[in-house]
């Protein structure tokens, strides 16, 4: 049985932008909360190694994330038929720049994990 690879994206209050493996996934700007489950089989690499790129950036320049309530959570799963794994997990939260007087453009983080070779 194929093992396959998914997304499950959870964000609100932001510009969001995943990318795997430096190719652009998907990207979107939301007041709302947004729910997505991506694929992501055909953006992986012959290489064992992957990786996953996801970018909270500010929907205005004049909100900043805070004020916006802008958060990017990033589930990576395998699922083999019925069932699905967590692989890794990324939180983008803002509150660790709550009260820093300068508040950050974007945040950024990423998931790097490897896929069983061909057996």
């Amino acid at each position: 049985m194929a093992e396959k690879y998914e997304l499950i994206l959870e964000a609100k209050g932001c510009h969001y932008q995943i990318s795997v493996n430096d190719k652009l996934l998907a990207e979107g700007k939301s007041y709302q909360k947004v729910f997505k489950t991506l694929g992501i089989d055909e953006n992986l690499t012959e290489s064992s190694e992957q990786k996953i790129d996801v970018k909270m950036i500010r929907i205005s320049r004049e909100m900043t994330l805070k004020s916006t309530q802008a958060f990017v959570n990033l589930q990576l799963k395998r699922v083999m038929g019925d069932s699905a794994v967590l692989v890794k997990e990324v939180k983008l939260p803002t509150f660790p720049y709550d009260d820093d007087e300068v508040q950050p453009q974007s945040i950024a983080g990423s998931i790097e994990f490897e896929i069983a070779g061909n057996q």
